[in-house]
């Protein structure tokens, strides 16, 4: 059996998603809830169900399976599930379907985010400094000009790039230490 598109891993799951309070015209993890802000989402509240359908295979999720074809999952869309990519190298490669949708339930993107934004802050020393990062970020001006300083990281596992939390941060803490050496 070949693979089935997106689309039709998510039609099969449709009801599920529903259940879970996922709006089908904004395409996410199904896991964590990672979204990539309106590039994927449906704005037409006349759309058909069929244009909603094929928008998934847009969405760069990957199909994952819930049981590892290693002990005997199939392609077949109730054992496939979309994911981004970093859910797809942490789920659990168990013969426990429930296993499986347990973890599911207990990941958050932006629970996540958090905790690695607080780590990076902390690294840099700017964890005490909340105040000031809060106002550079707010600054669109200071924004757009803290990004030009920030560099692209070959993802080496993946092969693709990324702008990683930590430059972020880095070029972050350079902008507020810059400011105190300035007085």
């Amino acid at each position: 059996m070949a693979t089935p598109s997106k689309s039709k891993v998510f039609e099969d799951w449709m009801e599920w998603l529903n259940r879970r309070g996922l709006d089908w015209g904004e395409p996410c993890c199904w896991a964590c809830g990672r979204h990539w802000g309106e590039k994927y989402c449906i704005d037409n509240p006349q759309a058909s169900r069929e244009e909603i359908i094929d928008n998934w295979n847009n969405v760069p999720l990957q199909i994952c399976h819930i049981i590892p074809r290693q002990f005997g999952g199939e392609d077949d869309p109730i054992n496939l599930f979309l994911m981004c990519s970093d859910c797809h190298d942490k789920a659990p490669n168990t013969r426990s379907r429930e296993a499986f949708l347990e973890w599911v339930e207990k990941q958050d993107y932006y629970a996540d985010l958090g905790e690695r934004l607080e780590r990076e802050l902390k690294n840099f020393g700017l964890d005490a400094r909340l105040e000031e990062v809060n106002a550079i970020m707010v600054d669109e001006q200071l924004k757009k000009e803290l990004l030009r300083s920030v560099g692209l990281h070959m993802n080496q596992a993946r092969g693709g790039s990324q702008i990683t939390l930590s430059s972020i941060v880095a070029v972050l803490a350079e902008k507020l230490n810059s400011k105190l050496t300035e007085y």
